[in-house]
């Protein structure tokens, strides 16, 4: 038996819009979605490793040996690292993933990569999940250098879908992911980062994904 898990976005949570709507559909079918709740409690000091984590101590805790990932901007990042290290990882579906995490992050905020101690120590960040500011501390994108060298060739089939007036992460990072692995495929959508104006479309294609590859039934 396969299970599934969502893995939601960068100042986001598990109860968000599109989250929800994906558990809905599974239930819909009978499956349950395991939906981690990757800030642990602690948004503050949140890095890419501290969310990795969660998500393995998961994928511990599950016994099957068939997992698939669907996640949705930096949880659809966090999939592809998740998968290089974890064979029970047998597909991801990445929405609008968050590539290139690391230099977007130090292009936006002038970050001098070569002088970390001139960098603040937190900086203030809209939570889409609690509606409000909140800080967040900069050693984010010093730990992110540690998975920015991870090389993803691992052959994992994977279904990404991106909106072509995303604003957020330019559709040209999953152009270029996707032209450097032949395993995955690649959907453009006219639509922003959110992509909720196609996301019956996103739940739907993302249903016949799994069962193409045979890991949900066709019933």
């Amino acid at each position: 038996m396969t299970e599934f898990v969502y893995l939601h976005g960068f100042a986001s949570g598990p109860s968000s819009k599109k989250a929800a709507a994906f558990k809905n559909k599974f239930e819909e079918i009978g499956v349950s979605l395991n939906i981690p709740d990757l800030e642990g409690g602690d948004f503050e000091n949140m890095t890419l490793t501290s969310q990795i984590k969660i998500v393995l101590d998961l994928l511990d805790q599950i016994q099957s040996e068939k997992v698939c990932l669907i996640g949705s901007s930096m949880g659809g990042y966090l999939a592809t690292l998740v998968a290089q290290q974890r064979v029970k990882i047998r597909a991801t579906y990445l929405i609008a993933p968050g590539f290139n995490f690391l230099e977007r992050w130090v292009r936006s905020l002038e970050l001098d990569c070569a002088d970390e101690t001139c960098w603040d120590p937190k900086i203030q960040i809209f939570h889409y999940r609690y509606n409000k500011i909140k800080y967040i501390c900069t050693d984010i994108f010093k730990d992110a250098k540690n998975w920015n060298t991870l090389a993803l060739n691992r052959e994992v089939p994977s279904r990404i879908v991106h909106g072509i007036h995303d604003e957020v992460v330019p559709i040209d990072e999953s152009i270029k992911f996707n032209s450097r692995h032949p395993w995955c495929s690649l959907k453009e959508l006219d639509s922003d980062h959110g992509l909720l104006s196609h996301l019956e479309w996103v739940l739907d294609d993302c249903m016949g994904f799994f069962k193409r590859l045979g890991f949900l039934s066709t019933e």
